[in-house]
């Protein structure tokens, strides 16, 4: 444009130049290709010396799309010149209106020869901030250089509208260097430092609050391939970046890379990278990624280090673990890690562990004391060994001590190598098998066979809330398996206790790792010695035998739902039937019955124990409610204790229905020890 301009006034100058003292030219309105130049002025003065004065006056610039929101305006040079094949304006000033901002006159100045043309644009005030560009063309190389100090992030929202994020405060200033031939960019150095900035992506998974952050970026074309590196600290401030939420604390975080992109194969090389937050954890590694269609991670080779897992956990783990089964839970010790990715999924993870602690707000899980070594491939032939030991180990209320764990992770699978023996409340549990295979859908498959030895049930019973029961379990536990969100027990568990027999069946639980479990099972009670199961309860004397059931017993969080239930006297029971005062009395309460004021106001007061002929009480659970039930109907209610011989008493009782946290509370509870056998 500029030389259209010259053209036009050496054609109109060149003849008179010996006669005149000055000339000027009004050129009016220039339009080309959506540029327009409006009010173009241009003047010769002082034509006798040498160099003449040359003076430039545009009063509006009209740009094309898009930046046809912008306009120069008051355009002028005051210095201006042509000498020997060279134009040059050391002088100028504009300014930059837009509809919706308008800035202070600016200075700029440009230099035009033959075979280089340079322009610079200072003290451009925009946003509240200054701008300074200085651009430069030597045949058909160029260079372009943008400063900008301090720009106000919210003025600058306001101002253009950003189509993707929303800006509500802070300071940013960068600077651009650029180079290249005709219209392709051949280098690029570009900083930017960003104060205190807040605001968020419009799709809300990105967002900045008072972030300070400092980054450059440098890049350069090499055959068609674009090499660059990067260097970026975060002095302060927070970055939520779904699902991370990260705080910048007392020390820098800094984020270094460098490698390659292919701007025809949309690839990007990552040949280092290091990611350095103090006291919290070090990440290195390279990458190959794919962006053509989304972005892919072809292939990447990472070691993670944390000498203090608390803090790891505190800045990452705890926001990634939110709304997740894992929300809560949070880790202590060292760990280092290297793992490896292809097609945007994890092949190969080798972690060692050190002083590991892992805790559960919850109280679903707790180790203390962890350490070992964790070795995994997605390649099914894998047979590196992993290794896991810990002083203790918490599952909800069920505690385990000190044990190894040596298995094989590869693919889908975790199978132990070797029995493994875990101590359990004042026993042993020994870890026969065990296998876990996830699935693709759903949940994973687990199978386990061990077998218990002399494990407490008084404290299994505590652990669990439930009434307390006495003695030890000991034998086999068959084949345990897990599928479709449904665990199930292969066979019957035989328990021995009391001098007779419990047997578990048709053992099914749902949701079993989730906070509100199911739990399905059927159980049968053999000829237990009513003398050795008293003796251990607060309950009262009672001789002779026990047998009954529980039938469709069913449980939510561990408390039954519903159940049909019977316990009573065997009929083929020949032993002897003798029962205390205080059974009696305790037997009596739990179905309302009036022994207990019998006892107290007549001469049967004297006796220590009675006579039976036979003992029973059933319950149906529904709803809350036991109906309950006797040995046989009474003319009034129903038997609880039916007497025979000499002292004798009946106990009847006469509430059908009874609300089942009401009886429980009735129950009296004490627990000692005996042994139980399993087979």
């Amino acid at each position: 444009m500029m030389r259209i301009f010259l053209a036009i006034v050496c054609f109109l100058i060149v003849p008179s130049a010996n006669a005149l003292d000055a000339v000027s030219v009004n050129i009016g309105t220039i339009q080309a290709r959506g540029w327009q130049l409006q009010g173009v002025h241009v003047a010769l003065t002082e034509l006798a010396k040498s160099p003449q004065q040359l003076d430039l006056t545009i009063d509006k610039l009209a740009l094309p799309k898009p930046f046809n929101d912008l306009n120069l305006a008051n355009i002028r040079c005051t210095a201006f010149s042509w000498e020997n094949k060279t134009m040059a304006c050391a002088k100028g000033r504009a300014e930059i209106r837009s509809q919706r901002w308008q800035s202070p006159a600016a200075d700029f100045s440009f230099q035009v020869t033959e075979n280089r043309s340079t322009f610079t644009f200072t003290n451009l005030h925009w946003a509240g901030g200054r701008f300074a560009v200085e651009g430069e063309e030597i045949g058909h190389q160029w260079r372009l250089k943008v400063r900008a100090r301090r720009v106000d992030a919210r003025l600058m929202q306001e101002l253009i509208k950003l189509p993707s994020a929303e800006l509500k405060g802070g300071r940013i200033s960068f600077w651009i260097n650029a180079s290249g031939s005709h219209d392709i960019i051949d280098a690029i150095n570009v900083a930017v430092d960003l104060k205190d900035l807040s605001g968020q992506s419009l799709d809300a998974r990105f967002a900045a609050e008072n972030l300070n952050l400092a980054t450059r970026l440098e890049a350069f074309r090499e055959g068609g391939i674009w090499q660059w590196q990067n260097h970026t600290e975060v002095s302060s401030g927070a970055i939520y970046a779904e699902p991370l939420y990260l705080t910048a604390g007392a020390q820098t975080i800094v984020l270094d890379g460098q490698g390659d992109w292919n701007d025809k194969t949309r690839q990007a090389g990552i040949k280092s990278a290091s990611y350095h937050h103090p006291g919290a954890a070090a990440l290195k590694g390279a990458a190959v990624i794919r962006y053509d269609h989304g972005v892919k991670v072809e292939k990447a080779d990472m070691t993670l280090t944390s000498e203090d897992l608390a803090e790891l956990s505190a800045a990452y783990l705890k926001s990634l673990f939110e709304a997740t089964a894992l929300e809560g839970v949070s880790l202590a010790g060292r760990m280092k890690a290297d793992f490896s990715i292809a097609q945007n999924a994890l092949t190969g993870l080798t972690a060692g562990f050190s002083d590991l602690d892992v805790n559960d707000e919850s109280g679903r899980l707790a180790i203390q004391g962890g350490a070992g070594i964790i070795n995994w491939s997605s390649n099914e032939t894998f047979n590196r060994p992993s290794e896991l030991v810990w002083q203790r180990l918490q599952v909800r209320a069920l505690p385990a001590g000190p044990a190894r764990l040596s298995f094989l992770a590869r693919a889908g699978t975790i199978s132990l190598l070797e029995k493994t023996k875990l101590p359990f409340l004042d026993g042993i549990i020994a870890v026969n098998e065990f296998k876990w295979q996830s699935r693709p859908e759903g949940e994973p498959e687990v199978y386990f066979e061990g077998n218990v030895d002399k494990v407490s049930l008084e404290q299994l019973s505590n652990a669990l809330n439930w009434t307390p029961l006495s003695g030890t379990i000991s034998g086999h536990i068959p084949g345990v398996d897990y599928r479709d969100k449904t665990l199930s027990l292969e066979g019957e568990l035989n328990i021995k206790v009391f001098g007779g027999e419990v047997k578990v069946t048709n053992v099914a639980s749902s949701g079993l790792f989730t906070d509100f479990p199911k739990f399905h099972a059927e159980l049968e009670i053999d000829n237990l010695d009513l003398d050795q199961l008293t003796r251990r309860f607060e309950f009262g004397g009672i001789t002779g035998r026990l047998s009954g059931y529980v039938q469709q017993l069913y449980m939510e969080n561990w408390k039954p739902v519903s159940f049909y239930a019977w316990f009573g006297t065997p009929d083929d029971d020949d032993s002897r039937h003798r029962i205390s005062q205080k059974a009696v009395r305790n037997i009596a309460s739990i179905g309302g019955g009036g022994a207990a004021d019998v006892l107290s106001r007549s001469f049967l007061r004297f006796f220590e124990t009675f006579m039976y002929d036979k003992i029973g009480v059933g319950c149906y659970l529904h709803e809350g409610v036991c109906q309950m039930m006797g040995v046989e109907a009474a003319q009034q209610g129903y038997y609880l204790i039916k007497g025979g011989g000499l002292p004798r008493i009946d106990v009847i009782g006469y509430n059908p229905r009874v609300d089942w946290n009401v009886l429980m509370e009735r129950l009296a509870r004490i627990s000692t020890t005996d042994e139980v056998r399993i087979e």
